[in-house]
């Protein structure tokens, strides 16, 4: 692919917007970037993987974090989301990749790119409860829980960072509720809307 492409897909827990993220990489033949990040992470920051992906999408807790006196200290939290956005911007900037990424406020760290094009993927709450509940082998119960603290968390980490608020229509070029159409043909839908964002 010669001109630069960036997909950043945002999601509400459930949606699917990780399995279409993955069709679009396949899609455009592009890199696909979600837990790839956590070996740079941990190359850069001598982090264990493991841990970054525990701090992955994590807010910063303002009562329990410790700061060193002279502010020289960063809880992990900060740390892992400081390296991950770092990454972003080497691939997105300086590398001028083309890639598909998930979550993780790219929409807002690339904001400047002129060849991002940022989606948002939701769905009502009884699609996507059927679909955690059948993914993740849970009840009905379970899997509302978990979708309710799921999304608070990225919620709250999104907004930390970003100025825009984590699905708020004006943050994305294209907010899509999945529920509607189903997967393959609100795929289909971000295809089009891509390839008319490539060809302008």
């Amino acid at each position: 692919m010669e001109k630069q492409i960036i997909i950043s897909v945002g999601r509400e827990f459930g949606s699917g917007g990780h399995e279409i993220a993955e069709e679009l990489a396949k899609h455009y033949d592009i890199p696909l970037y979600d837990k790839e990040i956590f070996d740079h992470v941990a190359e850069k920051g001598s982090i264990n993987p493991d841990v970054a992906k525990f701090y992955d999408e994590k807010p910063l807790n303002p009562i329990f974090y410790p700061v060193s006196m002279d502010g020289s200290y960063l809880p992990l939290e900060q740390t892992v989301a400081n390296h991950i956005f770092d990454f972003i911007r080497q691939k997105g900037e300086v590398e001028r990749q083309s890639f598909v990424i998930v979550g993780r406020c790219a929409e807002y760290i690339l904001r400047d790119n002129p060849n991002m094009v940022s989606i948002f993927v939701l769905g009502d709450i009884d699609s996507k409860c059927a679909r955690v509940m059948e993914k993740y082998d849970l009840d009905e119960k379970t899997a509302l829980n978990r979708m309710k603290k799921e999304d608070k968390v990225r919620k709250t980490y999104h907004n930390f960072y970003a100025d825009g608020k984590w699905g708020d229509s004006r943050s994305y070029d294209l907010c899509v509720n999945s529920s509607t159409l189903g997967l393959q043909k609100t795929l289909e839908i971000i295809i089009d809307y891509i390839d008319a964002f490539m060809e302008k």
